[in-house]
């Protein structure tokens, strides 16, 4: 193979028309969700109370949601492996179940220094951890995956992380002391994750989806994240009115620009 091969095989895609379609029908989304994250740190809402809520939500997400799910397909398939389920398979599942971990324990963390009583435990979030609007989002994502088994998964780790919007305006928090820092803190240990878990959703989409297929995940896709909006809204204990909420999900934001040369394209 000479050099000019190596170096053509290595350069950078530039982003496909299907993709670029699919990210700007969910940028105003991602914009709309960070309003509300962003609103929340200085809402008159906001008291130790609902900073430990919203943590303790979060906790349950990345426990519930995020870590389980991998770690029960494992122990399920486990007599499987290397006859049905690949070791590449279960090294996935292992490295996602592992980071979901640690977001679990890095907001776990911020929780336990602001809660005066006892710790809490997974089983006790499981109890009452979860709340409506999350329920109403993940029970849209089962019916995608259920109705689209191809594609019902890659628009789940595309809405995932909203785009990493919690995590980039918890980031902001940085140098504001006291219990912004440990959030900001524990948002730069999750957001490289999150977008990692994010480009899941699109590897090799020009490559492996037809026109239609971009389409319905298109739709997918901007409708999980309207659920999104609800659900963070809701989570953070409603700084922002409903009002304003629906006009969100009716995409009156400007879109939030997608970073393509982190996502490994060339532009």
């Amino acid at each position: 193979m000479t050099a000019s091969n190596t170096n053509e095989q290595t350069r950078p895609k530039a982003p496909g028309i299907n993709l670029q379609r699919l990210i700007d029908s969910n940028a105003r989304l991602w914009a709309a969700e960070a309003e509300i994250v962003r609103n929340y740190w200085d809402s008159s809402v906001r008291t130790t109370e609902t900073d430990i809520l919203w943590l303790r939500r979060q906790m349950y997400k990345e426990f519930w949601d995020g870590f389980f799910p991998p770690f029960d397909n494992v122990i399920s398939k486990m007599d499987l492996l290397e006859r049905t389920v690949s070791r590449n398979d279960f090294l996935d599942a292992a490295e996602i179940m592992y980071e979901e971990f640690v977001h679990y324990c890095l907001f776990a963390e911020v929780h336990d220094k602001l809660n005066i009583g006892p710790l809490i435990d997974p089983q006790q979030l499981r109890e009452s951890g979860n709340w409506k609007e999350n329920v109403s989002l993940m029970n849209l994502r089962s019916e995608h995956k259920k109705d689209h088994p191809a594609l019902g998964p890659r628009a789940h780790y595309f809405t995932e992380g909203g785009y990493c919007t919690l995590y980039s305006e918890g980031m902001k928090l940085k140098g504001r002391g006291g219990t912004d820092d440990l959030i900001a803190n524990a948002c730069v240990r999750v957001y490289d994750d999150e977008f990692e878990h994010m480009l899941k959703g699109i590897a090799n989409m020009d490559d492996d989806l037809a026109e239609d297929e971009c389409r319905l995940l298109e739709e997918l896709t901007a409708e999980q994240m309207r659920y999104r909006i609800h659900m963070r809204n809701a989570q953070f204990s409603f700084p922002v009115s409903d009002k304003r909420v629906d006009a969100l999900c009716n995409g009156i934001l400007e879109p939030m620009e997608f970073d393509y040369r982190r996502a490994g394209f060339a532009i």
